[in-house]
C-alpha cells in the first residue's frame, strides 16, 4: 500500500461533511483501509447507508486539496499520527471513540509515555495552584507525563509546574495546531512544543467549535492511566475529563477541600462517586501498578530516544505480546542479521525486551 496516498486518502476523509470520527472508524474497519474508501463503487458506498450528498463528496473529492495538510507536516516537528501508527498511543486507541487521526508538533514519542491527566477550575484559588505546582512535580520526579488541556487555571499551571521541574507535558488542543486558545497561552504552547508535545485531533487551521472542548477532553482522560482533579465547581467542563476516565475504566483522583469552597464540590461529588481521595503524591502512586497496564515507573524522568521513519515501521512488526523472533523475520520480510541488529538497537533504546521466546514492545 502507498502510505502516502493512504494517509491522503485519511484525510480526505476527516474532511468531508457529514462524516464524524465514529462513522469514519466504521468505515475504515468495513473497507479496511481508507484508500478502498474512495475506490469503491456506488454500490458498494451505499451499501453503508450512507446519504447521497456524502457518497457524492466521497466519489468526487479533490485529494490534491490534502496537499497543503501534507506541506504542514513536512515543517520541522510536526506530525500527522493515524490510529495505526506506530506512534499512536495505545492507552488511546482503547477508548469507545478514538480520534481517526492526531496532529502533533514537538517530541511524538512522549505520547507513548506514562500519563496523569490533570484538570481543574479555570479561576482556581491560591491553593489550588500550590496544589498543581507540588503534585506535577513529585509525578514527574517519578517519571510520570503531566497530560492537561492549555486551558487558563490548572490546566495551564499544570503545564508550567512540569516544564519547570524538567518533566515531560502534553497539551491536548481543543483547536487546530495552528491557532492557540486561549491567546494567552501562546508562549506556553511554544513552550511545550519545544520540551514537550502538542496534540489535536483537528486539521491544522481549523478553529474551535461548540463540541470541540468536550471532544479534547475525552483525549485527555484516553491519553492518561487517570486523571487528577485538582479544583471543580459542582457543573464544571473539567468533570466531563473525569466522566471520560470513569467511563474508560480508568482511575480518578480528586483533593478534597473545604465545604465552604465552591471549587470544592466537584471534587467532593467525584468521591461520592468513586473517585479517590487523595491528599499526598503517594496515594496516586500506590494506585499507579494496578491501571498503568505494564509501564513502568521511573525514579527519574524517562529519556525518550527518538525514532526515524524506518525504525518506527520496523516497531510494527513486534506485538506487545512475546512476538518470536521467526515472526519478525516473515512480517518484516529482511534477513536474519538485519531483524537482529534491529532488534538489539530497540532493545538498548527502551521500545521493546528480550523475553523467553521472543521480544514484548514496550
Amino acid at each position: 500500500m502507498n502510505n502516502q496516498h493512504e494517509l491522503t486518502c485519511l484525510l480526505a476523509l476527516k474532511s468531508i461533511q457529514g462524516i464524524g470520527n465514529i462513522t469514519a472508524l466504521k468505515l475504515l474497519a468495513h473497507f479496511s483501509c481508507a484508500a478502498n474508501i474512495f475506490a469503491a463503487s456506488l454500490n458498494a458506498l451505499q451499501a453503508c447507508k450512507l446519504k447521497s450528498k456524502i457518497t457524492d463528496q466521497i466519489r468526487h473529492f479533490d485529494l490534491d486539496s490534502m496537499e497543503n495538510v501534507l506541506a504542514w507536516a513536512k515543517q520541522p516537528e510536526r506530525f500527522i499520527i493515524p490510529i495505526n501508527s506506530p506512534l499512536y498511543p495505545p492507552l488511546l486507541a482503547q477508548i469507545n471513540n478514538p480520534p481517526m487521526i492526531l496532529f502533533a508538533i514537538g517530541n511524538p514519542e512522549i505520547l507513548l509515555a506514562p500519563q496523569i491527566g490533570v484538570v481543574g477550575a479555570r479561576s482556581p484559588s491560591v491553593q489550588g495552584i500550590t496544589n498543581t505546582q507540588n503534585f506535577c512535580q513529585s509525578l514527574c520526579e517519578h517519571g510520570i507525563t503531566i497530560t492537561s488541556g492549555l486551558a487558563m487555571g490548572i490546566d495551564g499551571e499544570a503545564h508550567r509546574s512540569a516544564l519547570k521541574c524538567n518533566g515531560y507535558t502534553i497539551a491536548v488542543t481543543g483547536t487546530g495546531l495552528n491557532r492557540v486558545y486561549p491567546a494567552m497561552h501562546r508562549e506556553l504552547a511554544h513552550q511545550i512544543a519545544q520540551n514537550g508535545v502538542l496534540v489535536s485531533e483537528k486539521m491544522p487551521n481549523e478553529n474551535y467549535d461548540r463540541g470541540s472542548f468536550p471532544q479534547r477532553n475525552r483525549i485527555i482522560a484516553g491519553l492518561s492511566l487517570g486523571t487528577l482533579v485538582i479544583e471543580a465547581a459542582e457543573k464544571s467542563g473539567t468533570l466531563i475529563t473525569a466522566n471520560h476516565s470513569m467511563e474508560e475504566g480508568r482511575e480518578v483522583f480528586a483533593i478534597p477541600g473545604s465545604i465552604h469552597n465552591p471549587l470544592s464540590k466537584g471534587c467532593h461529588n467525584l468521591i461520592k462517586q468513586g473517585a479517590k481521595l487523595v491528599d499526598t503524591i503517594e496515594d496516586i502512586l500506590e494506585d499507579l501498578p494496578s491501571i498503568s497496564k505494564g509501564f513502568q515507573v521511573f525514579n527519574e524522568p524517562k529519556t525518550i530516544s527518538p525514532l526515524n521513519e524506518e525504525t518506527a515501521e520496523f516497531l510494527k512488526y513486534i506485538d506487545y505480546d512475546i512476538t518470536s523472533i521467526d515472526t519478525i523475520i516473515a512480517r518484516s520480510q529482511l534477513t536474519v542479521e538485519a531483524v537482529t541488529n534491529k532488534l538489539l538497537t530497540l532493545e538498548l533504546e527502551g521500545w521493546i525486551i528480550n523475553s523467553a521466546g521472543g521480544y514484548i514492545r514496550q
